[in-house]
């Protein structure tokens, strides 16, 4: 057999058994076992037996692969696929798959098992699409609408848009008005606060982590939804807290890391802005699977515990939240009439300038004040 037979042969182990394209180290690795005797079929087992399969049988992932159809040929797909210098996300259409990706098909499937697995009649918003998988995803799952929003067009969005003759609906939007670098984009393109629909469910994929003012973003998300679905880097930390990324730390030369919570951090604030169910769904390790490893080598060393996903998923709307005014600015804030009556009350024991509860205090009361 050929060494190019050999080749042919590993990488076909790595599209049917891990459900991904080779990453370059480990196809070399195979290929120099290969050459040193071992045989193809002694490869296969150790794909069987590898940590990486024993993960996606355990955790049943493998039953999140999409079938998208199309009415193009392979070699129709094939050629699309290759005049896409740059892909995020990886897809897999007939016996196709896309190379130079960012993310793997198993992380992406990991992800999709908290999207409902059906969608009939139901919309959908995707938050930061880039190249729309789970998008698409969603329309083959049966949702009636579905709207992806990111800053610019991907060039592997409008592919795949063309190959799986697909309705998603796509809006040029920048999604936090107030992260640096995007002040003139969002003077092109709009924001947001432009979406004024509501939707059954909307995805936060990868994208937390990137807005100065996440809070602020979630809080304007929820007066569109009743479900949001949370896909972010995580803090493996039991304390309520952000910790902050320095410039370039994540990735060299990207400005647009800012913040990564705990996820007592993050579930909390999905109850607190009126979710009435918030909750850590499962985790991910970057190193259980292949997904790119932090780059910078502080990351690296001091602060790896970082380097874990969280999925989240808030649903309906809190009690409290729905005795209160709810009236929601265009910022997404509660009605500041709400948190008033509540700082100030007895269970707020927010004082006045008498010193007094205010709720108790007869000249404030009398004054409009509460």
């Amino acid at each position: 057999m050929s060494q190019q037979q050999i080749k042919s042969k590993i990488i076909e182990y790595y599209r049917d058994i891990l459900c991904r394209e080779p990453d370059k180290d480990g196809l070399d690795h195979y290929l120099k076992m290969a050459n040193n005797g071992t045989s193809l079929e002694k490869i296969r087992e150790l794909f069987l037996k590898s940590d990486e399969y024993s993960f996606l049988q355990s955790n049943n992932y493998l039953k999140y692969a999409p079938s998208f159809k199309t009415s193009f040929s392979d070699d129709e797909v094939k050629k699309m696929f290759d005049s896409v210098d740059w892909w995020y996300h990886s897809f897999k259409i007939g016996n196709v798959e896309n190379t130079n990706t960012k993310s793997s098909l198993n992380y992406q499937m990991w992800v999709s098992s908290i999207i409902p697995e059906n969608l009939e009649n139901k919309t959908v918003l995707d938050i930061g699409t880039a190249d729309g998988y789970y998008s698409f995803l969603c329309e083959s799952r049966g949702a009636k609408k579905v709207v992806a929003v990111d800053w610019t067009e991907f060039t592997g969005f409008s592919i795949l848009h063309k190959v799986l003759n697909s309705k998603v609906e796509f809006r040029k939007l920048v999604i936090d008005d107030s992260t640096i670098g995007f002040t003139k984009i969002k003077s092109q393109v709009g924001t947001i606060d432009e979406i004024k629909e509501k939707f059954d469910v909307v995805l936060l994929f990868g994208v937390l982590y990137h807005l100065a003012n996440p809070i602020m973003v979630m809080q304007k998300l929820f007066k569109n939804t009743s479900m949001l679905l949370i896909a972010s880097h995580i803090i493996d930390s039991k304390e309520p807290a952000m910790y902050y990324y320095p410039e370039g730390s994540l990735t060299p030369g990207d400005t647009t890391n800012w913040w990564v919570p705990t996820p007592s951090c993050l579930t909390d604030v999905g109850k607190r802005i009126g979710f009435k169910t918030s909750d850590l769904v499962d985790t991910f390790d970057f190193d259980s699977i292949n997904c790119p490893p932090p780059q910078n080598d502080e990351v690296k060393s001091g602060i790896r515990r970082l380097h874990k996903v969280g999925l989240f998923k808030m649903e309906g709307i809190s009690k409290t939240y729905a005795e209160s005014d709810k009236t929601v600015d265009s910022k997404g804030l509660v009605a500041e009439k709400y948190w008033k009556r509540w700082y100030f009350s007895k269970e707020g024991k927010g004082l006045c300038i008498h010193g007094r509860v205010l709720a108790e205090c007869e000249e404030c009361v009398a004054g409009g004040l509460f």
